[in-house]
């Protein structure tokens, strides 16, 4: 008898920058043209947005729902603080500007980085 692991998919999560709209637009537009991770913009910076972005993302893209819901978490409670220090900035700046989320797998991470080497 022959046991098969499926490979466990890892999730990342990057908190990328504040951005405004039309910078944000221009990312998600080479995302659709060059394949990796999803991006959105947040405003204002919350769990239960983030998440519903997440999991619609995930959807989206076939991804397992339960492992992106547990990335989100994980982020979420690792990074309090840097979220916290990502949540003052976002009041600081104008009000529509918009802090860049990017999520995907190792490998849409990596596609993403090689793409940008070869512009």
């Amino acid at each position: 008898m022959e046991v098969v692991m499926a490979a466990r998919i890892t999730y990342l999560l990057q908190f990328c920058g504040v951005s405004d709209p039309l910078q944000l637009f221009y990312l998600e537009q080479r995302s659709v043209e060059v394949p990796g991770p999803v991006f959105t913009g947040l405003r204002p910076f919350q769990l239960d947005s983030l998440m519903a972005w997440a999991l619609d993302s995930a959807r989206g893209r076939g991804w397992d729902l339960e492992r992106i819901q547990a990335t989100v978490v994980d982020v979420w409670l690792e990074r309090a603080e840097a979220i916290r220090q990502w949540q003052l900035r976002l009041q600081q700046e104008p009000a529509d500007r918009l802090l860049v989320a990017g999520l995907g797998t190792q490998h849409d991470w990596e596609q993403r980085c090689e793409a940008m080497l070869r512009a």
